[in-house]
């Protein structure tokens, strides 16, 4: 795939406070890319800046083929923005919401009747056309701002946080959503705090912290990123202290500790540690009730890579 957004350099700063720091990045066209970090990680002003609403201090970005320091117009012409907070009119209806966006790409009457009529039937709201947005819920008012951020038919969607303080419902009606956008050719930018969500719906994810990208890879690669050996849970008829402590001195295994009924050992390689295990459980006459791999998930890789500290 070829790139549609690569970032070199990027950096702002308020006063002295660098809120994003040298930040160097590909996206590929046609993909979702999430941006995953704590609060202040600095992942809406880089959003900020790739979106035009904020110039950056040094650096830049190429936007399908547009440099974002110098053509910033023809930027704003192929993206889209969903915002993590309503900013539509909340006196107007949902169809006048979509039209007055319409007009703002210069879309005459017949194309904004046609566009803002289909988007209200994918996003579920033609029932509700000419309710005022005011009176809608979370879950509605984030969906009409999908709406309005894909009524150009935009190249690429920035979709900061969309979910946050949605039901679980309407978390699952937007990430659907969204996966429907990504089918039909759209390229996604989408940060979040929810890891789930991330490994989810994410092709690739950027993991920030302090300004900086700290890294970056499929979620499986980010998971192997922290973890150099790998843990087996394993589950017998009551495990005795003898068998820990003999655990403890097989030359493949560098660790063992108990979680509940759980025997969790961690070895340094997985070709046929299965079949060692059980060949020496057996000798000792213990009955193997269970015994699998436990994958770190990506909350882990999360906590481990920004350390544990509370964020303001």
């Amino acid at each position: 795939m070829k790139n549609i957004i690569e970032i070199k350099n990027l950096t702002k700063k308020f006063g002295n406070f660098t809120a994003v720091d040298h930040i160097n990045l590909k996206v590929q066209e046609g993909e979702i890319f999430g941006f995953l970090g704590p609060n202040g990680a600095g992942k809406t002003t880089t959003i900020s800046m790739l979106t035009t609403l904020i110039r950056p201090t040094s650096g830049t970005a190429i936007i399908s083929g547009h440099d974002l320091t110098t053509r910033g117009v023809n930027i704003r012409a192929i993206i889209g923005v969903v915002p993590q907070l309503f900013s539509l009119f909340p006196e107007l209806t949902a169809k006048e919401n979509l039209a007055y966006i319409g007009k703002l790409y210069g879309m005459n009457p017949s194309q904004i009747k046609e566009r803002s009529e289909y988007l209200l039937k994918i996003i579920d709201l033609y029932d509700h056309r000419d309710r005022i947005a005011d009176i809608f819920s979370g879950g509605m008012k984030q969906r009409l701002s999908l709406a309005a951020g894909i009524m150009s038919n935009p190249k690429i969607l920035f979709m900061d946080e969309p979910t946050t303080g949605l039901d679980p419902q309407s978390r699952i009606a937007m990430r659907n959503l969204t996966k429907d956008l990504n089918k039909h050719g759209i390229t996604i930018i989408y940060t979040t705090h929810d890891m789930e969500e991330a490994e989810k719906i994410c092709d690739r994810i950027s993991i920030m912290d302090a300004g900086k990208i700290i890294a970056e890879g499929t979620s499986e690669e980010l998971k192997h990123m922290i973890s150099k050996f790998h843990k087996i849970e394993i589950e017998i008829d009551s495990p005795s202290k003898e068998i820990i402590s003999e655990l403890k001195e097989l030359p493949y295994i560098t660790s063992v500790e108990i979680s509940g009924p759980l025997i969790i050992v961690t070895v340094k390689e997985k070709d046929d540690v299965f079949h060692k295990l059980s060949e020496f459980l057996h000798k000792k006459h213990q009955k193997l009730l269970e015994i699998r791999f436990k994958e770190p998930t990506l909350e882990e890789v999360f906590i481990q890579l920004t350390k544990e500290e509370l964020r303001d």
